[in-house]
């Protein structure tokens, strides 16, 4: 599921540097759209990332990039 998610985000800036056309515009949008879910769920759950140990930096952008599915492997504090 990472590895797809990772295409998607790929995908999604991919359309700033195509030329504009009506999927360019969606994947900007989309792009937007995941990191602000991403960062909201950085913030709700930024007292879990830092109980968890080992680098808050890696934590952090873990989250942005998987979201949920990073959140799933760290420890309940």
């Amino acid at each position: 599921m990472k590895p797809a998610l990772v295409i998607l985000w790929l995908a999604c800036a991919a359309a700033f540097v195509l030329p504009a056309s009506a999927w360019t515009v969606a994947g900007e949008r989309l792009f937007f759209a995941l990191l602000v879910v991403h960062g909201v769920e950085c913030v709700a759950f930024l007292p879990r990332l830092r109980a968890a140990g080992g680098s808050l930096g890696q934590h952090v952008a873990q989250t942005l990039l998987f979201g949920f599915l990073h959140l799933r492997g760290v420890p309940k504090a």
